[in-house]
């Protein structure tokens, strides 16, 4: 149950990055730009691509992603723990 929560957490992260950038990466670019080299400055806002939001949202998988596997292998680390003790006791019996 927990392993299918946190696969759907992922799946609405990863699927919700790209709705959230809206269409603005998918228009071509028009007039000035697409005849001659226009700084970025000088772009109108509606064509410019911030990056913050995309770095942002990298950086939230990567550790989110992190979180997830330092998670998981604590949890294995803690049942090999157990299976460990409970074989050091049977051994002394």
């Amino acid at each position: 149950m927990k392993r299918v929560v946190v696969c759907s957490v992922i799946a609405l992260v990863l699927g919700a990055g790209p709705a959230a950038m809206g269409s603005a990466a998918a228009q071509p670019p028009s007039g000035a730009a697409m005849d001659e080299y226009v700084p970025v400055a000088d772009l109108p806002p509606d064509e410019q691509l911030p990056a913050v939001p995309l770095v942002l949202i990298a950086y939230g998988v990567f550790w989110a992603g992190v979180l997830v596997y330092v998670g998981t292998l604590w949890r294995k680390l803690g049942a090999v723990q157990k299976e460990m003790e409970t074989l050091k006791r049977s051994l002394r019996s």
